[in-house]
């Protein structure tokens, strides 16, 4: 399964400006495979990290793509296991808060650890709704929902893959994009959305997960199409669209920037092939806000997850 999932979700991408500055990269989603590192961390006799190891090492070898790897979500998944589960595996003494967080902090920082030990060292993951506990756990007055939790995993994704499992550790992707702050601070999603600068090339990661209110009931426009996964919907709004745009703009006035490629785990235009997914799509499609900036400021590629 691992195998088929990372093969046939891997693309090498070639670019240049000219012959000089020409590197590729490697894009993977939707693997869903490396859950397990949550109560094993860094173990490197588990399967997923031998065959893991194996299939990256093969795509680097025979493909290149050295530069760095974007990533659109889902890497592991949370969705169908109760937080008292993740509680139990790791000793049954800590809170469903606690353990969440502690899970994902080993799940994601181990991952990077595995993709580091294959010879990829820069990991541009967007964040998945299963590594934040959905589908169901997005409900709110559902037994089993991991609402409370999610921003708990949110914590624990930011803090695995960008400050060494660490809250207090110093954020790796903190370094203005042409001007812009490379993160949203300020908004639910500081740690998880960011924006990377490589040679003339601007990648953004959006998390694109957002609590409606205080979450306190399920949000659904059945008019709109809006919404329908709980009290958290699929947009990129208020101050967070506003840093996506000043992140754009800012790229686009600096002329050594050629390209720009954003990412986010959600597809925006219908349809889209899937197998065994929750088939979640941006609110709004094509007529976002989110979508208009992107034609705006020219964005060249959008990778998104969902296919599996």
């Amino acid at each position: 399964m691992l195998f088929r999932s990372i093969l046939s979700l891997s693309l090498s991408f070639a670019v240049s400006a000219n012959d000089e500055s020409s590197f590729s990269f490697v894009v993977l989603s939707d693997i869903h495979a490396f859950t397990e590192l949550s109560f094993k961390p860094f173990d490197d006799t588990l399967s997923v990290w031998i065959q893991g190891k194996k299939i990256l090492k093969n795509i680097k070898d025979n493909f290149g793509g050295g530069e760095f790897v974007v990533m659109p979500g889902d890497g592991a998944s949370y969705g169908g296991t109760p937080n008292a589960k993740i509680v139990s595996r790791l000793g049954g003494n800590l809170t469903y808060h606690d353990a969440v967080y502690q899970a994902g902090v080993n799940c994601h920082s181990s991952t990077k650890a595995l993709f580091n030990s294959a010879g990829f060292d820069v990991l541009l993951p967007a964040v998945g709704d299963h590594e934040l506990g959905g589908n169901e756990g997005f409900q709110n007055f559902r037994m089993g929902s991991k609402l409370s939790t999610v921003p708990d995993y949110r914590q624990a994704y930011a803090d695995g893959f960008f400050r060494d499992g660490q809250q207090s550790g110093e954020y790796i992707f903190s370094t203005s994009v042409a001007g812009a702050p490379a993160r949203p601070v300020g908004t639910m999603f500081e740690g998880s959305s960011f924006a990377y600068r490589f040679r003339n090339v601007v990648i953004i990661s959006v998390d694109a997960f957002r609590l409606v209110g205080d979450g306190d009931a399920n949000y659904i426009d059945r008019e709109q199409g809006f919404g329908g996964e709980g009290a958290i919907t699929c947009d990129v709004s208020g101050d967070h669209l506003a840093w996506f745009e000043n992140v754009l703009k800012s790229a686009r006035l600096d002329s050594t920037i050629k390209h720009i490629f954003v990412e986010a785990h959600l597809p925006i235009i219908q349809p889209v092939r899937k197998v065994n997914c929750s088939g979640q799509f941006m609110d709004g499609a094509d007529k976002s806000d989110f979508w208009k900036l992107m034609n705006q400021y020219q964005v060249d590629i959008y990778f998104a997850g969902e296919g599996e």
